[in-house]
């Protein structure tokens, strides 16, 4: 799969997120990156923070913006099904 051929990105749709900002909602690229042991474990810890990572698009999403975005998902559901 070529860089191109990647899916859309975990970190769309971060523009109304109030979550901090001390560290970074996201890191893309990351076996580009001294992160890219975040592969094989699943994930990393960054700046005392836990990012997931996602190989698909090899990148690497902070947990609460995860859950944020969880969240939000969840309420367009409830929205739309009323």
């Amino acid at each position: 799969m070529g860089k191109d051929d990647k899916m859309s990105t975990h970190l769309d749709g971060l523009e109304t997120c109030d979550l901090h900002t001390r560290t970074p909602y996201g890191i893309r690229d990351v076996s580009m990156t001294q992160l890219i042991i975040a592969r094989f474990y699943g994930g990393a810890k960054f700046n005392g923070e836990k990012y997931t990572y996602f190989p698909g698009t090899d990148e690497l999403v902070r947990d609460d913006v995860l859950k944020w975005k969880k969240k939000q998902k969840k309420g367009v559901k409830h929205e739309r099904a009323t």
